[in-house]
């Protein structure tokens, strides 16, 4: 049976409850209840509501339910784990922002330029 954990104030689930549910997101909870059904955590009821809630989300607030409900599996890794590809410890991999560095600077005096000639023609 389904039991209710509360989530932490910290949940993506309600911290970012206005954001737009994705595939990947679907997919990792469609995993769960599974797993969940199979495993029979969950009755054949439980599971049926907790997949309709799961594909008629349309925000990530509308699957608090169903997170509230599903039991935690041991060995379930959530689907962010999985796929990713940066060494512990690190963000992000570090970006060479000086390409972009330049091309502000061009399109900057480009623009400067412009307005002196308009500047120029005006007055004169």
């Amino acid at each position: 049976m389904m039991g209710t954990m509360a989530l932490p104030p910290s949940s993506k689930y309600l911290q970012r409850s206005g954001d737009p549910v994705d595939d990947v997101e679907r997919e990792s909870l469609t995993q769960r209840l599974n797993a969940a059904f199979a495993d029979g955590r969950i009755t054949h009821d439980e599971y049926a509501e907790g997949m309709d809630t799961v594909y008629a989300a349309g925000k990530l607030g509308d699957l608090v339910p169903v997170i509230e409900r599903l039991p935690a599996a041991a060995d379930n890794t959530p689907a962010i784990v999985q796929q990713g590809g940066v060494p512990a410890g690190n963000v992000s991999q570090p970006r060479d922002l000086a390409p972009f560095a330049v091309a502000v600077g061009v399109v900057g005096v480009a623009l400067i330029a412009v307005i002196a000639v308009l500047v120029a023609v005006l007055l004169f």
